[in-house]
């Protein structure tokens, strides 16, 4: 493939027949469940590497019920209660998020409850509202008559079971992620009270979150291979082709690099004018201090590298490959924004939305592989230059 301003032509027919042979994705499947209790009964970072399937796997599954249901009805109803049932453990979570934010949660009292005089009801409330909105515009999305009107808009098959699971999962849980963010206006991931816990309790330690930020990686890209119907709708090789995941060209690497340079000077600017206008309307930044700490596993160069490769790859296999292709840039780019909300103030989700734009626009104009090669070297030209205190 050769770098193009032209929009990607609509995938071929030949890349949506069923794979002749199905033993290699049940194998894959097998494997993925049995490393589950096997890494639990070992313990260590064994579990640590199973705990981390935990969070991918269910939305693999959705994904398979969804492409069954194109042909069998009672998997298209288990895949609406499997994605009633993702959409019922994020609000909790947000909602956990939220508690732990505000010290109504104490990991390390009895019941992990600090007391109901830190609860804000209002919070709690307003999260869960904005959850249950989320959930009534996912259940919009998966009505045919909405979906047709968004397919005007949106590179989706309206008469698709599987783009009217995807449209609704990224619908709602965009929401559901976002709405810590919008009822307090600051990212609970870096509250007083969650770095103190985490301290505390020792979850920022380097080595660990660098060895979890591993494991998210090698999770990520079979998942992604799974979750566009590898084994079900397509073989292998097809599957790699629908999430863009090819061999670039010399061109395509050279046009990735260029724009990760670009974009560090770029982000530096834009940072720089949402500040100064975050400072006139009297607008909280994210606090750079406590996501320093956050992250604080990447400052070396190793883990530079670390948080470069899993980055650029897997959050663009997950996003610009499995979703931007029938989501278009706009909608799967919001849910990549709203991924980073629990650790970003609005500031910084605005720089991530625009990031993301870029991203999805070399995707579109190039191939996943470039766009990764884009954002994991911006991911990594950051971290080295806050090691090496080197400022634009």
């Amino acid at each position: 493939m050769t770098f193009s301003l032209a929009e990607p032509t609509p995938s071929s027919p030949p890349e949506d027949r069923p794979p002749a042979r199905r033993w290699p994705a049940v194998a894959g499947y097998l494997l993925m469940f049995l490393i589950l209790p096997v890494g639990f009964a070992l313990g260590g970072e064994a579990s640590s590497f199973a705990s981390t399937g935990i969070m991918y796997i269910p939305f693999v599954l959705l994904a398979l019920l969804a492409y069954l249901g194109l042909r069998n009805d009672a998997a298209k109803i288990l895949a609406v209660l499997w994605w009633l049932g993702l959409l019922g453990l994020a609000a909790v979570g947000v909602v956990s998020f939220t508690l732990l934010a505000s010290g109504a949660i104490d990991p390390t009292a009895p019941g992990n409850v600090a007391g109901l005089e830190g609860l804000d009801f209002g919070q709690v409330g307003g999260v869960l509202g904005i959850s249950a909105l989320g959930l009534l515009l996912g259940i919009a999305a998966l009505l045919p008559p909405v979906r047709r009107r968004l397919s005007r808009v949106l590179p989706l098959d309206p008469d698709s079971f599987v783009h009217g699971i995807a449209l609704a999962l990224v619908v709602s849980l965009s929401l559901i992620l976002l709405a810590p963010l919008i009822v307090t206006g600051l990212p609970p991931l870096l509250s007083d009270a969650f770095m103190q816990m985490a301290e505390s309790s020792g979850a920022l330690d380097a080595q660990s979150n660098l060895l979890s930020t591993v494991y998210v990686l090698v999770w990520t890209v079979p998942l992604a291979i799974f979750a566009v119907g590898y084994g079900v709708r397509r073989d292998f090789a097809a599957s790699l082709r629908r999430l863009g995941f090819v061999r670039p060209t010399l061109q395509q690497v050279a046009v990735g690099v260029a724009v990760a340079v670009v974009l560090v000077f770029a982000a530096s600017y834009l940072d720089k004018g949402i500040g100064l206008l975050w400072e006139v309307l009297g607008w909280p930044r994210t606090d750079g201090e406590a996501f320093s700490k956050l992250i604080a596993f990447a400052f070396t160069p190793i883990g530079a590298v670390v948080l470069g490769i899993s980055a650029g790859l897997g959050e663009e296999l997950g996003v610009r490959g499995v979703l931007q292709p029938r989501l278009g840039i706009v909608l799967s780019n919001l849910l990549f924004a709203s991924l980073h909300a629990l650790q970003y103030g609005w500031d910084g989700v605005l720089v991530v939305f625009v990031l993301g734009a870029v991203f999805g626009v070399l995707r579109n104009r190039t191939n996943t592989t470039t766009s990764a090669i884009a954002h994991g070297l911006y991911d990594f030209l950051l971290v080295m230059m806050a090691i090496y205190e080197i400022s634009i």
